[in-house]
């Protein structure tokens, strides 16, 4: 990589400056991008005004399902930034749905491992919750971030796997980022407890580094790739994702994910601040 027109930004050879890279849509990473914790960079809202003023589409790219989109919404407005509405969230529930709409119409009763939002907002796509009783097959078994997750319920979704159900999985974190003095175990380290007591292997992973939510947002705008970006901190999931998906990436090299070795990102840069300043040279 090499230095970019600012002294603070790396461009990838062959890529193009960010003012000239034809961007429409903005998508970022929450948290390492925009915030930490309940402390949202100073950067952030200047370059959402920004993006707005010159006509560039922007939203939110998260594996994290512990929140519904609604709790994600009414979050980001709390902090005071200005989302319009849930068409500017996007999350592994709406793969989910989409892949079992598409791909599996056969599926309607779920057994879930996932918070109570999770849980309410997977079934509010048409989908039913069956109870945790041996006498109550389910279609799919699908495992999220649980943070109520209990040994008979862990215990519940190895027996459906062990007896052949169906087994897919939101996303392949394994641990998510808090300030707070604790470890929290994601939905990767549950899948993978699942894998282990059971000898299976889970179906399918949704999430960041697939390409499958940058895809819900290219469809929403009627984007060709190239024309979205995706800005992350996270080398092996934000901009793998955006590798697949064929968009444009921008790696936050400040965040929670690390430094800046071995990325592959169209450019980086230790802030949306930097960013900001070549994709809008003359603001």
């Amino acid at each position: 990589m090499s230095a970019g027109m600012d002294s603070e930004l790396i461009v990838k050879a062959g890529s193009p400056p960010p003012a000239l890279a034809g961007v429409r849509c903005v998508m970022m990473d929450l948290d390492g991008t925009v915030y930490e914790g309940d402390a949202l960079y100073p950067t952030t809202l200047p370059f959402l005004d920004a993006l707005t003023r010159h006509g560039i589409a922007w939203g939110f790219v998260t594996n994290n399902t512990s929140r519904s989109i609604d709790a994600y919404v009414a979050r980001l407005r709390g902090m005071g930034i200005p989302v319009s509405g849930p068409e500017q969230i996007v999350t592994p529930v709406l793969s989910v749905a989409e892949a079992f709409r598409t791909e599996h119409p056969a599926f309607r009763r779920l057994f879930i491992l996932g918070t109570d939002d999770f849980r309410r907002e997977l079934c509010s796509f048409g989908f039913d919750e069956t109870a945790d009783s041996p006498d109550d097959r389910p279609d799919a078994v699908v495992t999220a971030f649980d943070k109520s997750l209990n040994y008979p319920r862990l215990c519940r979704a190895a027996w459906w796997i062990r007896n052949g159900v169906p087994w897919f999985a939101t996303h392949p974190d394994v641990f998510c980022p808090t300030p707070e003095p604790t470890w929290l175990v994601d939905c990767g380290a549950i899948t993978a407890c699942l894998e282990t007591a059971t000898g299976m292997k889970c179906g399918r992973v949704f999430g960041k580094p697939n390409p499958d939510m940058l895809q819900v947002m290219m469809k929403r705008l009627g984007l060709r790739p190239a024309e979205l970006l995706m800005a992350g901190d996270r080398e092996h999931t934000d901009i793998e994702s955006g590798i697949r998906a064929g968009a444009r990436t921008l790696r936050i090299s400040s965040g929670v994910g690390g430094g800046v070795s071995e990325t592959r990102a169209d450019y980086c840069a230790p802030d949306l601040g930097v960013f900001h300043r070549a994709l809008f040279p003359t603001d």
